[in-house]
């Protein structure tokens, strides 16, 4: 079976999110369109609601009702904004867990993509993630430090205040996409500008790496390697990426992220590749683009 962990789908998309965008998001049946050309059997749904995200907003009614219209294609994940309690203590953190609960009851899996503007150790965000980890919840999470502008949790070259977080809240799954995130694969990452980074998605993979170190400590650190930033950081040095997929093939989960119906990912495809080539193991690709997803939202499928 194969999942795309990545994807946003809109039940009634009508405005378009940015300026220069050729079209409004995706909807459902466009999407199952796209899953059904590829072979793909599920998507999970990211709903997007930080106000920094140029994006519609969506209800959890929405994605149940795409859910259900579909049933059997889409898994659906749910979001929240921490920014929405003022106070801190375990009386929010008890708020969160009110709130996650319902969710997790009427099916939701995870959170996700969650992309507020938001310090990894604020406090708000703090007692987020341990409201998520008491309820069991994965957070698929955007990320970005403050020079660039870009939505997303915030941190510092190098991810020290993320790796605040991995050690807080060791049963807390996080699973890193983006640009900002992917960046570290390489231990030349730098900020050049306010926009763009040093090395980020090309070249040689230089080692010192944080992604690799911080993989290697903290085993609720997974992958997604969904978006361009995905693609390409797995791209861009074959010698380090068959080891990379190898040593954590039981963390990395396949993703598209397809925002608009002009993107077009090749993530399955260069996948199926590296299979058909062995260059990876069919059970490495299984793992990839399945089970591990099947397995970490304990998918009864």
């Amino acid at each position: 079976m194969i999942i795309d962990m990545h994807a946003h789908v809109y039940a009634w998309p009508k405005i378009r999110s940015y300026r220069g965008s050729p079209s409004v998001p995706l909807s459902a049946e466009q999407q199952i369109e796209i899953m059904d050309l590829k072979g793909i059997d599920k998507a999970v749904i990211l709903p997007l609601c930080a106000p920094e995200v140029p994006w519609e907003p969506q209800s959890s009614g929405e994605i149940l009702h795409i859910c259900e219209k579909y049933p059997g294609r889409f898994i659906p994940f749910c979001n929240m904004d921490p920014r929405m309690k003022a106070n801190v203590g375990e009386t929010v953190v008890s708020e969160f867990v009110f709130h996650l609960e319902q969710y997790k009851e009427l099916g939701f899996k995870g959170v996700g993509e969650f992309a507020s503007r938001i310090y990894w150790d604020d406090p708000r965000m703090l007692v987020f993630c341990e409201a998520c980890q008491k309820v069991g919840f994965p957070i698929l999470i955007h990320m970005t430090v403050p020079p660039v502008h870009d939505y997303g949790v915030l941190d510092d070259i190098g991810l020290p205040r993320m790796e605040t977080v991995l050690k807080k809240f060791p049963e807390l799954v996080i699973l890193g996409h983006g640009a900002t995130f992917w960046s570290h694969i390489s231990g030349n990452c730098k900020l050049a500008g306010k926009t763009i980074y040093d090395g980020t998605l090309e070249g040689p993979v230089e080692p010192g790496g944080r992604i690799v170190e911080l993989m290697r400590k903290y085993p609720n650190l997974w992958c997604d390697l969904s978006a361009g930033s995905g693609y390409e950081s797995m791209t861009r040095d074959l010698s380090f990426t068959y080891e990379f997929l190898d040593e954590f093939q039981d963390r990395l989960v396949f993703g598209q992220d397809y925002c608009v119906i002009t993107n077009d990912m090749q993530h399955l495809e260069w996948l199926r590749q590296l299979r058909d080539e062995e260059k990876i193991t069919v059970d490495m690709f299984d793992k990839i683009t399945g089970q591990n997803c099947i397995r970490l939202l304990k998918l009864h499928i």
